[in-house]
């Protein structure tokens, strides 16, 4: 009887076996990121370094209507009320702000949070955890990671998200009493007078940037931004 040479049987089994390890099990998943950075003149800080009673907030407001007239904006002039520091065109249905991100003394995770439709902007689900969250260049910039599902509402879901109104929002005090008016409130957001905001799309990997320029900037360096970006990125698990 004629038997196979070793040769040929170790070519046989390396034949059989070469399908069992190139493949993975499953294909690689994929999804969008959003990396969202603010840079002020002075330091990210959580309160005043000279006045510790006084608390700092960063926010960033995200908009998933797909409307780029509806907001958000920041919160600026009296008659002061609501949450206190954004507001949008119809803030009692939630359109014009539909999740943010709050970077403060109160929430140093810097969690994100969904506006609940009807609430007037008052009321939110409960917190997500950031992706990442970091402090950069000697602590002049925030940055946090996010992912695109994140910010899906009940009725957007993330697969029907093509762009994002998107406000950096800081300030030193939360304007929440409309009988009151706050003289020692300081604030900024994008643009001149702080009442702008970007759209980004989302459909393309792409970096949106630019400098902050304001009228008037806050004397508090800490509120005052200077520059920011948005950068949507896909990503893969393998």
């Amino acid at each position: 009887m004629n038997r196979p040479s070793a040769t040929v049987l170790y070519l046989l089994l390396a034949f059989l076996c070469s399908g069992c390890a190139r493949f993975p099990d499953s294909p690689p998943s994929t999804g969008k990121q959003l990396v969202l950075t603010l840079k002020v003149r002075g330091k990210v800080t959580l309160a005043d370094p000279v006045n510790p009673s006084s608390r700092h907030y960063y926010f960033i407001a995200i908009d998933n209507d797909s409307d780029p007239y509806t907001g958000p904006w920041a919160v600026a002039f009296p008659p002061f009320g609501g949450n206190g520091w954004v507001t949008s065109r119809d803030a009692h249905r939630s359109l014009g702000a539909t999740s943010f991100i709050e970077y403060s003394s109160a929430n140093p995770s810097g969690y994100l949070y969904e506006f609940v439709p009807g609430s007037y902007l008052l009321q939110y689900t409960n917190p997500q955890p950031p992706l990442r969250l970091e402090l950069l260049e000697g602590g002049s910039t925030l940055r946090v990671t996010i992912d695109l599902r994140q910010v899906a509402t009940s009725s957007i879901s993330a697969d029907f998200i093509t762009q994002l109104d998107i406000n950096f929002i800081t300030t030193n005090e939360l304007a929440i009493n409309p009988n009151q008016l706050y003289p020692n409130r300081q604030f900024d957001g994008l643009g001149p007078t702080g009442q702008d905001y970007v759209t980004i799309y989302t459909t393309v990997d792409r970096i949106y940037q630019g400098e902050d320029e304001d009228t008037v900037s806050p004397t508090d360096p800490d509120i005052d931004i200077v520059h920011w970006s948005v950068e949507i990125q896909t990503v893969s698990s393998r």
